[in-house]
């Protein structure tokens, strides 16, 4: 086969499955400017990434004398391929061998049979976690000094004048404004384990997850040392809880990444509206001070029990 050019956008392909292989040739034929490469072993594979540059890999997991987790280990030891996509076809989807897989540097998987819109989804959400990876990995290489604790980080939110100025449109206009703060379960293992600078582009990389989670309207901050604020306007109690409950759902299945390292992540929520513990003869400052220190009482009884969300009792007869 004549290799493309160093910079062509290559998928390497490892499978001795016919009808794996006619699926990507046909989906490859359809991209445009996009080249395949197919092999059939651990030792193959190896020689394509040492020969040519590859841009996305995808792993048959039924490919016979195969070891997932050791070829996965050996291919993100490669200083090239450190951020590469690695897609794993497969019917086994149990969380334990989803979670070796990830530690051992796995992106994604691809569920059987083979879709063609879901392979193209799945393309493009591992080009972009390669771009994050990436970019947390030259951010926390950049950090200078690491996060202290016990700093008036930890013990204030970090907000700036759109949160005072949300807290005033919901008073003026009379309308309903939910906040929820949400702290990452194990936040302060990954920094004892991994180290801060980990923690912390493993923070960025969360937050950019929250913030395509949530409404156009909705208002994110990154509180730092792993915790997040989410204003959440014309949102009741009701409501709020709901979309932390997705927010919950959503995290136990996803992967989130600090560089190379793979993590799989919970979170506790509190959660209080404006409705509840606002007082409308007052500022909009003093408002959200109370949201705010309802929204962290109801947080700190969420993270005694861990992966659970604590709401602000609502009023009776509350909507979304």
């Amino acid at each position: 086969m004549t290799l493309k050019p160093k910079k062509l956008p290559t998928l390497l392909l490892v499978t001795e499955n016919p009808l794996v292989r006619v699926f990507f040739e046909d989906i490859v034929e359809k991209l445009e400017d996009h080249a395949l490469i197919i092999v059939s072993s651990k030792m193959e594979a190896l020689e394509y990434l040492d020969r040519t540059y590859i841009s996305l890999i995808v792993i048959d997991e039924k490919t016979p004398n195969l070891e997932l987790i050791p070829l996965c280990n050996e291919i993100r030891s490669l200083p090239p391929y450190i951020h590469t996509p690695i897609l794993i076809i497969t019917a086994h989807l149990k969380k334990s061998f989803i979670q070796k897989l990830i530690k051992a540097g796995a992106t994604d998987f691809l569920r059987e049979p083979l879709e063609e819109d879901e392979f193209l989804l799945r393309m493009e959400m591992a080009q972009e976690v390669m771009k994050t990876q990436a970019k947390m990995s030259t951010l926390a290489s950049r950090v200078a000094s690491p996060l202290t604790q016990g700093t008036s980080l930890e013990k204030k939110a970090v907000l700036d004048d759109q949160a005072t100025r949300i807290v005033n449109q919901a008073l003026s206009e009379k309308t309903k404004l939910s906040l929820i703060l949400l702290e990452i379960d194990q936040y302060a293992q990954i920094v004892k384990g991994r180290g801060e600078n980990v923690a912390h582009a493993l923070t960025l990389d969360f937050g950019d997850h929250l913030q395509r989670l949530i409404r156009t309207q909705d208002l994110l901050y990154n509180q730092n040392l792993g915790k997040f604020a989410i204003f959440l306007p014309k949102t009741s109690c009701k409501a709020a809880l709901f979309i932390a409950e997705n927010i919950q759902e959503y995290l136990e299945a996803e992967i989130f990444s600090a560089g190379p390292i793979r993590f799989t992540l919970t979170a506790s929520m509190g959660i209080a509206s404006l409705e509840d513990v606002g007082d409308g003869a007052k500022s909009a400052a003093v408002n959200l001070e109370r949201l705010l220190k309802e929204a962290t009482s109801c947080l700190k009884q969420a993270k005694e029990k861990k992966k659970s969300i604590v709401s602000h009792p609502s009023k009776q007869g509350d909507s979304p």
